[in-house]
């Protein structure tokens, strides 16, 4: 689903926060305002404006799937039948290592991201989305990019 919170326009200025925040979430409100040139209390007020406007969602750690044990990256892409659309959600609930579903157009109907421990556990989330739908699993040799959202244009 779309966010469309954010009205007004966003200024270079903004743009070089956003940058500044993907760059290192950690960095402290003074940190970022050397990096845009503003003050703290200024940096804030962009921040938190930022924030309330939909246009910055959260602030998140990145941590290495394979160090937590999930050594299988898979993609998923799945045509459902019939009426058992609702029953992607009820998947999505039983298994957390599904992190990315996307609804498509074209001749898939869902793409999924899976993480899986192993091989008899990538099979175990797969055959609940088979119970849905016809799916064509691909394994990931690797990620050759993984970008956040370009804040300029």
């Amino acid at each position: 689903m779309t966010d469309t919170r954010t009205t007004t326009p966003l200024d270079e200025t903004d743009r070089l926060l956003i940058e500044a925040v993907q760059r290192d979430s950690r960095a402290s409100l003074a940190e970022l305002g050397k990096a845009i040139h503003l003050g703290t209390s200024a940096t804030r007020s962009r921040l938190r404006s930022l924030e309330e406007r939909g246009v910055i969602t959260g602030h998140t750690a990145r941590v290495s799937a394979a160090a937590l044990g999930y050594t299988l990256h898979a993609v998923v892409r799945m045509k459902v039948h019939g009426a058992l659309y609702d029953r992607v959600a009820d998947v999505l609930g039983r298994h957390p290592q599904i992190v990315r579903c996307l609804r498509v157009t074209g001749e898939s109907c869902y793409h999924f991201e899976i993480l899986a421990t192993d091989m008899a556990d990538l099979e175990r989330i797969t055959s609940d989305l088979a119970r849905i739908g016809s799916i064509t699993t691909d394994l990931v040799y690797e990620v050759v990019a993984d970008r956040p959202s370009p804040a300029t244009r």
